[in-house]
């Protein structure tokens, strides 16, 4: 499979997976040479400055978009519109109505567009998930979920206009993927300048609470950690993850019931290795996806914004 890949920022996390593939091909588009000659020195990809090279290339089956997000709704729809797949980066929009747009044209194409909500393939949250859906741990009552990432990419800005959609975005859309949109959303932050910050995020359905924390006020030697405590009638499942260890993902997932508690046994999973596998299995394979589409990343794209809002009114 061959694939057009736009950008050389964080389109480096999914280019380690393509390289890592015997059977994919890519051609990396980027502005900059000195950042294209990364790409070809570390991967052995082609490169070109000449975005238009990719669409007007037949033989590329995938445009994997991770541009800037005010970009996303016109390079989908040009993907598209040239006849490719596209995979492309969270968030799917800046703004619901772009989302819409976009969802409407890829419904209406014979083209499959994937929207990289990388938690919904995690394996500890497809266990959870499992969980809710078959009720072997009776009914769910809490979800308590945390994500604090320092800056291991260098120094970008995740102050709190940004944290709904920058740190929050992709373990909101588990919740949502799970339970829908709550009735009721209560969000607070503090900013600590230099770009960190940190929220607390309160999401209330009829039957069930979701409280969300979110820092980005950790230093790089912190790295990333994940997690959630999911409290059921009968019991209780919880996960702590530390997934960019240079070792390679660490991952405990623990249930806890009134006969004791047993580990989860789940093989540790880097998230966008698990994704861009998904996708490229779904097009190898020609069934539909019911995961990462335009339609469920609009849905959580309208939570983020909500708590956006209100993390960041005056």
């Amino acid at each position: 499979m061959k694939i057009g890949l736009l950008g050389t920022g964080f389109a480096v996390a999914h280019a380690g997976v393509y390289a890592a593939r015997p059977d994919t091909e890519v051609v990396v588009y980027g502005r900059r040479p000195e950042k294209l000659a990364m790409f070809a020195q570390n991967f052995g990809f082609t490169t070109t400055t000449d975005m238009d090279a990719i669409y007007d290339d037949p033989d590329v089956d995938l445009v994997d978009v991770c541009l800037p997000t005010a970009l996303h709704k016109e390079h989908i729809l040009r993907a598209l519109a040239a006849g490719k797949h596209v995979l492309c980066e969270l968030p799917i929009a800046p703004t619901v109505a772009e989302a819409e747009e976009i969802t409407r044209v890829a419904e209406a194409s014979d083209k499959h567009v994937f929207i990289d909500m990388f938690m919904r393939v995690h394996p500890a949250v497809r266990h959870l998930h499992r969980v809710i859906r078959d009720g072997s741990l009776g009914e769910l009552r809490t979800l308590r979920s945390y994500r604090k990432a320092g800056p291991i990419w260098g120094p970008v800005d995740l102050g709190l206009d940004r944290l709904a959609l920058e740190v929050m975005l992709s373990d909101l859309d588990y919740t949502v993927a799970a339970l829908g949109l709550p009735r009721e959303i209560h969000a607070t932050g503090v900013a600590a300048g230099d770009g960190r910050a940190a929220a607390e995020t309160v999401l209330r359905y009829d039957d069930v609470i979701v409280e969300y924390t979110a820092s980005s006020m950790v230093p790089a030697s912190y790295g990333v950690t994940h997690g959630f405590e999911a409290t059921f009638t009968d019991g209780v499942l919880e996960l702590h993850e530390r997934p960019f260890e240079t070792t390679g993902p660490v991952m405990r997932l623990t249930e806890y019931t009134s006969a004791g508690s047993r580990e989860i046994d789940l093989a540790p999973a880097d998230n966008y290795t698990a994704a861009i596998n998904h996708v490229l299995d779904r097009l190898t394979d020609g069934t539909e996806d019911a995961l990462l589409t335009p339609r469920a990343a609009t849905e959580t794209l309208r939570l983020a914004l909500d708590i956006d809002q209100a993390l960041t009114r005056s």
